[in-house]
Protein backbone atom coordinates (compact mmCIF):
# COMPACT_ATOMS: atom_id res chain seq x y z
CA UNK A 1 0.00 0.00 0.00
CA UNK A 2 2.87 2.31 0.70
CA UNK A 3 4.38 1.57 -2.35
CA UNK A 4 1.76 2.47 -4.60
CA UNK A 5 1.23 5.52 -2.68
CA UNK A 6 4.55 6.84 -3.33
CA UNK A 7 4.07 5.90 -6.98
CA UNK A 8 1.21 7.67 -6.88
CA UNK A 9 2.27 10.87 -5.65
CA UNK A 10 5.74 10.15 -7.89
CA UNK A 11 3.45 10.30 -10.86
CA UNK A 12 1.49 13.69 -9.74
CA UNK A 13 4.88 15.28 -8.89
CA UNK A 14 6.43 13.76 -12.47
CA UNK A 15 3.04 15.35 -14.07
CA UNK A 16 3.28 18.88 -12.63
CA UNK A 17 6.93 18.90 -13.77
CA UNK A 18 5.89 18.15 -16.73
CA UNK A 19 3.63 20.48 -17.00
CA UNK A 20 5.93 23.39 -15.76
CA UNK A 21 8.64 22.56 -18.31
CA UNK A 22 5.97 22.78 -21.30
CA UNK A 23 4.33 26.24 -20.36
CA UNK A 24 7.97 27.89 -19.77
CA UNK A 25 9.16 26.80 -23.80
CA UNK A 26 7.54 29.88 -24.90
CA UNK A 27 9.35 32.15 -22.50
CA UNK A 28 12.55 30.51 -23.69
CA UNK A 29 11.82 31.44 -27.27
CA UNK A 30 11.04 27.61 -28.38
CA UNK A 31 14.65 26.82 -27.49
CA UNK A 32 15.55 23.32 -28.59
CA UNK A 33 17.37 22.15 -25.74
CA UNK A 34 14.43 22.81 -23.35
CA UNK A 35 11.91 21.35 -25.99
CA UNK A 36 14.24 18.33 -25.70
CA UNK A 37 14.40 18.26 -22.25
CA UNK A 38 10.69 19.03 -21.74
CA UNK A 39 10.07 16.31 -24.04
CA UNK A 40 11.89 13.83 -21.57
CA UNK A 41 9.99 15.22 -18.62
CA UNK A 42 6.86 14.27 -20.05
CA UNK A 43 8.01 10.65 -21.00
CA UNK A 44 9.41 10.43 -17.23
CA UNK A 45 5.43 11.32 -16.72
CA UNK A 46 4.01 8.99 -18.62
CA UNK A 47 6.94 6.25 -17.81
CA UNK A 48 5.38 7.09 -14.12
CA UNK A 49 1.83 7.05 -15.24
CA UNK A 50 2.46 3.49 -16.91
CA UNK A 51 3.71 1.76 -13.82
CA UNK A 52 0.90 3.15 -11.45
CA UNK A 53 -1.75 2.23 -14.30
CA UNK A 54 -0.02 -1.37 -13.69
CA UNK A 55 -1.00 -1.29 -10.33
CA UNK A 56 -4.82 -1.07 -10.82
CA UNK A 57 -5.46 -2.87 -14.31
CA UNK A 58 -3.44 -5.87 -15.89
CA UNK A 59 -1.85 -5.20 -19.37
CA UNK A 60 -1.15 -8.11 -21.10
CA UNK A 61 -0.66 -5.95 -24.36
CA UNK A 62 3.05 -5.18 -23.76
CA UNK A 63 5.43 -6.30 -21.78
CA UNK A 64 6.24 -3.43 -18.40
CA UNK A 65 9.86 -4.25 -18.60
CA UNK A 66 10.02 -3.60 -22.21
CA UNK A 67 8.08 -0.85 -22.10
CA UNK A 68 10.13 0.70 -19.52
CA UNK A 69 13.32 -0.39 -21.40
CA UNK A 70 12.08 2.09 -24.44
CA UNK A 71 10.79 4.80 -22.33
CA UNK A 72 13.98 4.79 -20.77
CA UNK A 73 15.97 5.04 -23.97
CA UNK A 74 13.97 7.30 -25.37
CA UNK A 75 14.11 10.06 -22.34
CA UNK A 76 18.04 8.96 -22.40
CA UNK A 77 18.85 10.13 -25.86
CA UNK A 78 16.57 13.35 -25.45
CA UNK A 79 18.45 14.13 -22.33
CA UNK A 80 21.71 13.78 -23.75
CA UNK A 81 20.87 16.10 -27.00
CA UNK A 82 18.87 18.77 -24.64
CA UNK A 83 22.20 18.21 -22.81
CA UNK A 84 24.49 19.39 -25.96
CA UNK A 85 22.61 21.98 -26.83
CA UNK A 86 22.86 23.60 -23.32
CA UNK A 87 26.89 23.16 -23.64
CA UNK A 88 26.20 25.31 -27.08
CA UNK A 89 24.10 27.59 -25.11
CA UNK A 90 26.77 27.66 -22.65
CA UNK A 91 29.60 28.43 -25.02
CA UNK A 92 27.73 31.15 -26.68
CA UNK A 93 27.44 33.42 -22.86
CA UNK A 94 31.00 32.84 -22.95
CA UNK A 95 31.62 34.11 -25.73
CA UNK A 96 28.89 37.04 -25.60
CA UNK A 97 30.79 37.71 -22.05
CA UNK A 98 34.05 37.94 -23.45
CA UNK A 99 32.64 40.42 -26.25
CA UNK A 100 31.04 42.30 -23.20
CA UNK A 101 34.51 42.12 -21.43
CA UNK A 102 36.41 43.78 -24.72
CA UNK A 103 33.79 46.26 -25.50
CA UNK A 104 33.89 47.30 -22.13
CA UNK A 105 37.59 48.23 -22.39
CA UNK A 106 37.54 49.64 -25.80
CA UNK A 107 34.58 52.09 -24.33
CA UNK A 108 37.49 52.70 -21.44
CA UNK A 109 40.16 53.31 -23.43
CA UNK A 110 38.34 55.29 -26.36
CA UNK A 111 36.93 57.42 -22.98
CA UNK A 112 40.52 57.65 -22.04
CA UNK A 113 42.18 58.54 -25.18
CA UNK A 114 39.47 61.60 -25.68
CA UNK A 115 40.60 62.84 -22.26
CA UNK A 116 44.46 62.75 -22.94
CA UNK A 117 43.18 64.75 -26.80
CA UNK A 118 41.29 66.97 -24.58
CA UNK A 119 44.32 67.51 -22.49
CA UNK A 120 46.72 67.99 -25.35
CA UNK A 121 44.37 70.58 -27.19
CA UNK A 122 44.01 72.70 -23.95
CA UNK A 123 47.56 72.61 -23.50
CA UNK A 124 48.04 73.72 -26.97
CA UNK A 125 45.58 76.49 -26.47
CA UNK A 126 47.30 77.38 -23.34
CA UNK A 127 51.20 77.63 -24.94
CA UNK A 128 49.88 79.47 -28.01
CA UNK A 129 47.46 81.48 -26.77
CA UNK A 130 48.24 82.41 -22.86
CA UNK A 131 51.94 81.93 -23.76
CA UNK A 132 52.91 84.80 -26.55
CA UNK A 133 50.64 87.33 -24.46
CA UNK A 134 52.77 86.82 -21.06
CA UNK A 135 55.80 86.90 -22.97
CA UNK A 136 54.80 89.80 -24.79
CA UNK A 137 54.53 91.59 -21.40
CA UNK A 138 57.48 90.33 -20.06
CA UNK A 139 59.57 92.18 -23.18
CA UNK A 140 57.19 94.85 -22.37
CA UNK A 141 58.36 95.95 -19.00
CA UNK A 142 62.03 94.65 -19.75
CA UNK A 143 62.16 97.54 -21.97
CA UNK A 144 61.33 100.21 -19.25
CA UNK A 145 64.41 102.32 -17.83
CA UNK A 146 64.23 101.45 -14.19
CA UNK A 147 66.76 104.30 -13.48
CA UNK A 148 64.18 107.01 -14.55
CA UNK A 149 61.56 105.66 -11.58
CA UNK A 150 61.86 106.58 -7.90
CA UNK A 151 61.93 104.29 -5.45
CA UNK A 152 58.26 103.22 -4.92
CA UNK A 153 57.36 102.72 -8.56
CA UNK A 154 60.77 100.61 -8.88
CA UNK A 155 59.19 98.02 -6.28
CA UNK A 156 56.09 97.92 -8.09
CA UNK A 157 58.13 97.11 -11.74
CA UNK A 158 60.49 94.30 -9.65
CA UNK A 159 56.81 92.59 -7.94
CA UNK A 160 55.31 93.04 -11.65
CA UNK A 161 58.21 91.24 -13.47
CA UNK A 162 58.65 88.80 -10.44
CA UNK A 163 55.08 88.37 -10.97
CA UNK A 164 54.64 87.79 -14.72
CA UNK A 165 57.94 85.54 -14.28
CA UNK A 166 55.85 83.61 -12.03
CA UNK A 167 52.94 83.23 -14.22
CA UNK A 168 55.12 82.19 -17.36
CA UNK A 169 56.83 79.11 -15.03
CA UNK A 170 53.66 78.07 -13.81
CA UNK A 171 51.81 77.95 -17.30
CA UNK A 172 54.44 75.66 -18.45
CA UNK A 173 54.21 73.37 -15.70
CA UNK A 174 50.17 73.17 -16.23
CA UNK A 175 50.99 72.94 -19.69
CA UNK A 176 53.71 69.95 -19.59
CA UNK A 177 50.69 68.27 -16.47
CA UNK A 178 48.52 68.35 -19.18
CA UNK A 179 50.35 66.95 -21.87
CA UNK A 180 53.94 65.93 -21.05
CA UNK A 181 56.49 66.76 -23.91
CA UNK A 182 59.05 64.99 -21.96
CA UNK A 183 57.21 61.29 -22.15
CA UNK A 184 56.89 62.16 -26.04
CA UNK A 185 60.21 63.38 -26.68
CA UNK A 186 62.40 61.44 -24.47
CA UNK A 187 60.13 58.40 -22.79
CA UNK A 188 58.91 57.34 -19.51
CA UNK A 189 61.89 57.67 -17.35
CA UNK A 190 63.09 60.74 -18.20
CA UNK A 191 59.33 62.04 -17.87
CA UNK A 192 58.74 60.26 -14.46
CA UNK A 193 62.12 61.89 -13.89
CA UNK A 194 61.54 65.44 -14.11
CA UNK A 195 57.88 64.69 -12.13
CA UNK A 196 59.68 63.54 -8.91
CA UNK A 197 62.01 66.38 -8.86
CA UNK A 198 59.31 68.89 -9.26
CA UNK A 199 57.17 67.39 -6.99
CA UNK A 200 59.58 66.59 -3.90
CA UNK A 201 61.62 69.90 -4.73
CA UNK A 202 60.61 71.01 -1.48
CA UNK A 203 60.31 67.61 0.73
CA UNK A 204 62.32 65.64 2.82
CA UNK A 205 61.45 62.45 1.39
CA UNK A 206 63.96 59.91 -0.40
CA UNK A 207 62.74 58.60 -3.89
CA UNK A 208 64.50 55.40 -5.16
CA UNK A 209 63.76 55.35 -8.89
CA UNK A 210 65.44 52.21 -10.61
CA UNK A 211 64.84 50.50 -14.14
CA UNK A 212 65.73 48.40 -17.33
CA UNK A 213 63.87 49.76 -20.02
CA UNK A 214 66.73 53.51 -19.97
CA UNK A 215 65.28 54.91 -23.73
CA UNK A 216 63.58 52.12 -24.80
CA UNK A 217 59.92 52.94 -26.06
CA UNK A 218 56.58 51.88 -25.94
CA UNK A 219 53.17 52.65 -27.67
CA UNK A 220 51.60 56.14 -26.48
CA UNK A 221 48.52 54.56 -25.26
CA UNK A 222 50.85 52.74 -22.94
CA UNK A 223 53.66 55.35 -21.77
CA UNK A 224 50.90 58.04 -20.98
CA UNK A 225 48.72 55.27 -18.63
CA UNK A 226 51.44 54.74 -17.24
CA UNK A 227 52.98 57.84 -16.49
CA UNK A 228 49.42 58.95 -15.01
CA UNK A 229 49.35 55.90 -12.66
CA UNK A 230 52.77 56.43 -11.46
CA UNK A 231 51.94 60.26 -10.98
CA UNK A 232 48.70 59.12 -9.36
CA UNK A 233 50.72 57.30 -6.56
CA UNK A 234 53.09 59.25 -6.38
CA UNK A 235 50.50 62.20 -5.43
CA UNK A 236 48.59 59.79 -2.93
CA UNK A 237 52.09 58.84 -1.04
CA UNK A 238 52.76 62.60 -0.53
CA UNK A 239 49.46 63.97 0.25
CA UNK A 240 47.67 61.22 2.33
CA UNK A 241 50.81 58.17 2.76
CA UNK A 242 53.58 60.91 4.27
CA UNK A 243 56.83 58.37 3.58
CA UNK A 244 60.09 59.16 4.33
CA UNK A 245 61.15 56.92 1.01
CA UNK A 246 59.22 56.20 -2.03
CA UNK A 247 60.93 53.46 -4.64
CA UNK A 248 59.89 52.89 -8.30
CA UNK A 249 61.28 49.63 -10.10
CA UNK A 250 60.38 49.71 -13.66
CA UNK A 251 61.04 46.77 -16.01
CA UNK A 252 59.88 45.06 -18.88
CA UNK A 253 60.87 42.99 -22.25
CA UNK A 254 58.87 42.31 -25.44
CA UNK A 255 55.58 41.04 -23.67
CA UNK A 256 55.56 42.34 -20.54
CA UNK A 257 56.24 45.47 -18.88
CA UNK A 258 56.33 45.22 -14.46
CA UNK A 259 55.51 48.29 -12.38
CA UNK A 260 56.67 47.82 -8.58
CA UNK A 261 55.82 50.86 -6.26
CA UNK A 262 56.67 50.92 -2.40
CA UNK A 263 56.55 53.45 0.04
CA UNK A 264 56.85 53.41 3.86
CA UNK A 265 54.12 55.55 4.89
CA UNK A 266 50.50 55.71 6.87
CA UNK A 267 49.33 53.05 4.23
CA UNK A 268 45.38 51.91 4.26
CA UNK A 269 43.51 48.69 4.90
CA UNK A 270 43.43 47.41 1.47
CA UNK A 271 40.93 44.61 1.94
CA UNK A 272 38.27 47.22 3.32
CA UNK A 273 39.27 49.77 0.80
CA UNK A 274 40.66 47.53 -2.33
CA UNK A 275 40.66 49.74 -5.07
CA UNK A 276 38.33 52.44 -4.40
CA UNK A 277 39.25 56.34 -3.02
CA UNK A 278 42.75 58.18 -3.76
CA UNK A 279 41.97 57.89 -7.09
CA UNK A 280 42.83 54.16 -7.20
CA UNK A 281 39.44 53.51 -8.61
CA UNK A 282 41.18 56.10 -12.12
CA UNK A 283 44.03 53.81 -11.35
CA UNK A 284 41.65 50.93 -12.41
CA UNK A 285 40.29 52.31 -15.13
CA UNK A 286 44.16 52.89 -16.81
CA UNK A 287 44.98 49.49 -16.04
CA UNK A 288 41.67 47.74 -17.52
CA UNK A 289 41.91 49.71 -20.53
CA UNK A 290 45.76 48.31 -21.46
CA UNK A 291 44.34 44.56 -20.37
CA UNK A 292 46.60 44.61 -17.51
CA UNK A 293 46.34 43.94 -13.61
CA UNK A 294 46.58 45.71 -10.98
CA UNK A 295 47.77 43.99 -7.02
CA UNK A 296 47.63 46.78 -4.33
CA UNK A 297 48.62 45.96 -0.69
CA UNK A 298 48.72 48.02 1.97
CA UNK A 299 47.82 47.94 6.18
CA UNK A 300 47.59 50.65 8.47
CA UNK A 301 51.20 51.93 9.67
CA UNK A 302 52.90 49.62 7.17
CA UNK A 303 52.85 51.55 3.74
CA UNK A 304 51.77 50.48 0.82
CA UNK A 305 52.78 48.28 -2.17
CA UNK A 306 51.57 48.10 -5.95
CA UNK A 307 52.35 45.57 -8.19
CA UNK A 308 50.99 46.43 -12.32
CA UNK A 309 51.61 43.89 -15.20
CA UNK A 310 51.06 45.46 -18.63
CA UNK A 311 50.89 43.03 -21.66
CA UNK A 312 52.68 44.74 -24.75
CA UNK A 313 51.13 42.72 -27.55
Amino acid sequence: MLLQIALFLSMIIQLGAATISISLIRRTRFNVSWILISAGFVLMALRRLFEVSLLFWDIHLVSKEEVNSWIGILISVLMMVGVIFIRQIFNLQDRIDEIQKENETKVLKAVIQTEEKSRQAFARELHDGLGPVLSSIKMTTSAIEMEKMDHPNRIIFERTCNATDEAINTLKEIANHLSPHLLKNYGLVKALDNFTQRLLVNSSIHLVLNNTIGIKRFGYDVEINVYRIICELLNNSVKHGKPDKIQIDIRGNDNILFVEYEDDGNGFDSKIIPHTGMGLENLNSRIKSLHGSINIDSRPGNGMKVKIQIPLR
